[in-house]
């Protein structure tokens, strides 16, 4: 007999101590059951602590006794001891069960026993959680092949742990992934050891035969169920095609019941939004539905912080709030185009920030925001059908992203916000509807309490006389275009023989489709007089009859209709017509309600897999925007995407900007080499048509679509390819293709999104690298002669010090400069510098570096050179300034003839600085121009000079004239 349990209430929620004495056992072996999955608990905090509801210990209870009793020594029967290693981490070891003896099993046996294993996956109570089934599972696959052992092994962080066993205990629990038959069968699906190993039998005993499979509920395997055949018998074909069948079933266990949590979770959300709809309806003055929204928003987004806001006639809000000041409350909300309320306004959904000291539609309001300690806000618009009747904020003290489901819960509190702010401002309006509307409210609660569009349809045409009186009622919902019945009550006459069929109508047709088209309410003293009415077939068609009809609306979507009869004319008034919208308004969010459980229903499974994929699409992404460098982003392309989607070949090229032929630019995989093959002229395939559609391709067969180009020389394989554009402001700027190769391994569509999500964030990343290195080359470049200006020569000239290496430097300074400007102007000035810049291009040498030092003066650094190389660059310079222009140059014309003095020093004999070498050649070109024009003075000419001269500060550089031609044509 188990121990009385003590009396708790089924809900009631222990402590780790408490569930030890319910169950009898030690704390630690409750924390041990809880690490192994066998106990499921709920973490109250964020330290951890642990709670226990009494109904998943009295399930745990039950579970245990159907399996057989563990002798324990005498010593250890009395309630509450714990055994010897319990609480470190180890299974109890069960008592093998010997299965009866008989004959050997048949096909039927097997068939059977595959069949109340999936009976077991869809039987299974999901409160019982995912361990109790599995074993289960594995005491009854054990009875049924008379296997040694029979174990299940999860694979989690690169070991196994023996989650459940069944027969003679594993000598140790836990084992590294990568050795051994489990680690076989982990990597090809399944592993066989005929008699022996060293998985499951040691020394001694005789040899059994062995079969591990893996299990894999999806595309990631779970684990590996392992079976160990009887003694001494033979393995035969049929036991390794039954292990592979039943691992197959014990998948579907645990891939059912991963699914049933997911979704009991998305349940329990959508329960706590039904609660908190509840509790919100109840609520009829304004001010305490605006205290309780804030209220609910803290608990419900894990903040004290939240508030409120209701709009006036005027456009103005008045907010109520929680953790917030009056003065901020009273402050107006920004509603200027481009601020983060009016996006949420314009997008009739949430919107959030993680940082309001960063995000530019926060605008007027960051002030206020910083004053309150916010860094991170989420603003959803309330809305009632199409009008805005306030606004819902959240604020966190630290920065916040927001999750989807997070986002669609926070829409869907505001829809239960808006209603009841609506129904609130009714109260207020209308007085003396106080006692009608309260039963408006009591049935909306109910309402709300009812998960399936049956039960709600049918609450409606019970609950509603509370309200209206009637002889009958019927619930329509909209699906396309028809108008379905979904509960009907007749009360007299011809209304009690009413069917579905007869009722059925579609949009447009009769008073129920014409509201439902419409959206508008009706109320029709004489139905049969009124040209929208049609005659149900077998009634009376001048049968005096009023009507009520009035539209199920939720975010301005007609969800239904519902209508109201009573025999006679004018039994209705407007009063009745108000309080059957109002009811109709909570009726439709109750059936919005129950539409969105059943899509989170249908949604949970493909929501699991997604958001695995777009959290490390999120991670990946991350690394790649914060690469500048054009090269340094398709090196990140190549090596981010091979971990987030499985591929044989990843390639990556971009589209010349003159001949717009692809050139490969970076490849990874068994093909690399031939993808990074150059494109020959004309040549078309798969990624010339992307680039040319600038639409993304996937392929799940290369061999069948004309578009692919096969590798030249190689021979085709079976194959699928994705190849997706890199997209630039005007179209296409390059390809990413992905290829797996084998018959059977295809990419699916979800992974084509993917990679698409993947492109597009990439080509934000290219875009910002260009952007970056066009900034760059602006910030190091002057304007009208293309050369590098003045901050950029401060800068290499350091840098060329530090390296060490000899070099000189080549000073210029240009001879009646000022005349060309003063005789014939700014313009001609301008062109003269930019004719210059190329004189002094053309006789620099390839490696040397040219800037414009100031106004009419240059400097070249030339690195590795010295004094004599230097000096004859300098008179090259020299010469090639002086034909700078041509014959027919404007200032020649004139009778200018333009010269430059030249002065030349080098490093390290005539500096060991910048500044020495900088000085040293402004001495020379000081020398050169006190010669006269056109000279040429080196380092040693100026020393003469040494004890009184000093560093000259370059002209000043005017900005350029617009005159130029072309001035994209002065960059070199």
């Amino acid at each position: 007999m188990p121990l009385p349990l003590p009396s708790h209430p089924l809900d009631a929620t222990l402590t780790v101590t408490k569930a030890a004495r319910v169950l009898g056992v030690h704390p630690n072996t409750i924390r041990a059951w809880s690490d192994q999955g066998r106990l499921r608990y709920y973490r109250i905090n964020d330290r951890g602590d642990r709670r226990y509801r009494h109904a998943d210990l009295v399930r745990f209870l039950d579970a245990a006794e159907v399996l057989p009793p563990v002798p324990r020594p005498a010593a250890e029967a009395s309630p509450g001891h714990v055994a010897p290693g319990a609480g470190r981490g180890r299974l109890p070891r069960p008592r093998p069960i010997v299965p009866p003896a008989g004959p050997r099993r048949t096909r039927g046996d097997e068939l059977l026993l595959v069949a109340e294993l999936a009976e077991l996956a869809v039987r299974v109570d999901p409160g019982a959680g995912r361990g109790s089934a599995l074993e289960t599972a594995v005491q009854r696959i054990r009875a049924a092949m008379d296997a040694g052992q029979v174990a299940l092994w999860e694979h989690r962080d690169g070991r196994l742990a023996c989650r459940v066993v069944a027969g003679e205990p594993p000598p140790r629990l836990e084992l590294p992934a990568d050795s051994g038959l489990l680690a076989e069968a982990l990597a090809h699906g399944i592993a066989v050891r005929p008699a022996g190993g060293d998985d499951g039998d040691s020394g001694g005993r005789p040899p059994r035969w062995q079969v591990a499979r893996a299990v894999a509920p999806g595309p990631e395997t779970w684990g590996v169920l392992h079976v160990s055949g009887p003694l001494g018998a033979p393995l035969e074909p049929v036991d390794r095609a039954l292990v592979g069948a039943l691992a197959r079933t014990v998948a579907a266990i645990v891939g059912l019941e991963g699914q049933r949590q997911h979704a009991a979770r998305r349940v329990h959300a959508s329960a706590a939004l039904g609660r908190i709809a509840a509790d919100l309806s109840g609520r009829s003055e304004l001010d305490d539905v605006l205290d309780g929204l804030g209220e609910h928003a803290g608990a419900l987004f894990g903040t004290d912080h939240a508030a409120a806001f209701v709009r006036g006639r005027d456009g103005s809000f008045r907010g109520v709030g929680r953790g917030l000041s009056a003065a901020y409350l009273r402050s107006p909300r920004s509603m200027e185009t481009g601020s983060l309320i009016a996006d949420a306004i314009a997008a009739g959904a949430p919107r959030f920030t993680s940082s309001v000291a960063r995000d530019p539609r926060v605008g007027g309001q960051r002030a206020a925001l910083v004053q309150e300690g916010t860094e991170a806000l989420a603003v959803a618009p309330l809305m009632a059908g199409r009008d805005l009747v306030g606004l819902l904020e959240v604020h966190h003290r630290a920065s916040r992203d927001w999750a989807p489901d997070e986002l669609e819960a926070l829409a869907e509190l505001a829809g239960h916000g808006a209603v009841a702010i609506r129904a609130a401002q009714r109260f207020d309006r209308m007085a003396t509807w106080a006692a009608q509307l309260q039963s408006i409210q009591q049935l909306g609660t109910r309402l709300s309490r009812l998960t399936s569009v049956p039960e709600i349809a049918n609450a409606i045409a019970t609950e509603l006389r509370e309200l209206i009186d009637y002889h009958n009622i019927r619930v329509y919902r909209l699906h396309g275009e028809d108008l379905i019945p979904v509960a009907m009550l007749g009360q007299v006459g011809e209304y009690v023989d009413e069917t579905p069929d007869q009722l059925r109508s579609r949009l447009g047709q009769g008073l129920t489709g014409w509201v439902a088209e419409h959206r508008i309410a009706q109320s029709i003293p004489d139905a049969a007089r009124d040209p929208r009415a049609l005659t149900i077939a077998g009634t009376d068609e001048d049968l005096d009859e009023s009507m009520l009809l009035a539209p199920m609306l939720h975010e301005d979507e007609c969800l239904g209709v519902v209508v109201l009869s009573r025999l006679g004319l004018h039994q209705f008034d407007e009063d009745d017509l108000r309080l059957l919208v109002i009811y109709a308004s909570f009726a439709a969010q109750a059936m919005a309600n129950a539409d969105a459980t059943e899509r989170l229903r249908a949604q949970s499974a493909a929501l699991e897999r997604r958001l695995v994929a777009q959290r490390e699409l999120l991670r990946v992404t991350e690394s790649i925007l914060t690469a500048l460098d054009t090269r340094e982003v398709l090196e990140r392309i190549a090596e981010r995407l091979g971990a987030l989607v499985e591929a044989d070949n990843i390639a990556i090229e971009v589209v010349h900007r003159q001949t717009g032929i692809l050139i490969p630019v970076t490849a990874r995989g068994v093909h690399a080499e031939h993808y990074l093959v150059p494109w020959e002229p004309g040549e078309t395939g798969l990624a010339t048509w992307v680039v040319e559609h600038n639409e993304a391709a996937f392929v799940e067969d290369e061999r069948s679509d004309p578009r692919v180009n096969h590798f030249r020389g190689v021979e085709e394989v079976d194959g699928s390819l994705i190849v997706v554009p890199l997209r630039g402001p005007e179209g296409a700027v390059g390809v990413l293709t992905l290829e797996r190769l084998g018959r059977g391994r295809r990419f699916d569509l979800d992974e084509f999104e993917l990679v698409k999500l993947f492109a597009a964030q990439v080509s934000i990343a290219l875009r910002n690298a260009e952007l970056f290195h066009a900034v760059e080359v602006r910030a190091q470049t002057d304007a009208l002669t293309g050369l590098l200006n003045h901050g950029t020569f401060q800068d290499r000239l350091r840098r060329q010090v530090a390296i060490g290496d000899p070099f000189s430097l080549v000073m210029v300074d240009l001879d009646l400069f000022k005349r060309v400007n003063d005789e014939l102007g700014h313009q001609a000035g301008d062109r003269l510098l930019h004719d210059i810049a190329t004189a002094i291009l053309g006789a620099a040498r390839e490696t040397d570096q040219v800037f414009r030092y100031g106004g009419d003066e240059f400097a070249i650094i030339l690195p590795h050179a010295g004094a004599a190389e230097a000096l004859g660059v300098g008179v090259r310079v020299a010469a090639a300034i002086r034909d700078a222009g041509g014959a027919t140059a404007a200032w020649r014309e004139r009778g200018i003839d333009v010269s430059a003095s030249v002065g030349v020093a080098s490093a390290p004999s005539d500096g060991s600085t910048a500044d020495e070498i900088l000085l040293a050649a402004d001495r020379a070109c000081f020398v050169a121009k006190r010669r006269g024009q056109g000279f040429v003075a080196t380092a040693a000419d100026g020393r003469v000079h040494a004890a009184t001269f000093t560093l000259s500060e370059p002209t000043p550089v005017d900005p350029p004239t617009t005159g130029l031609d072309d001035p994209a044509a002065v960059q070199p």
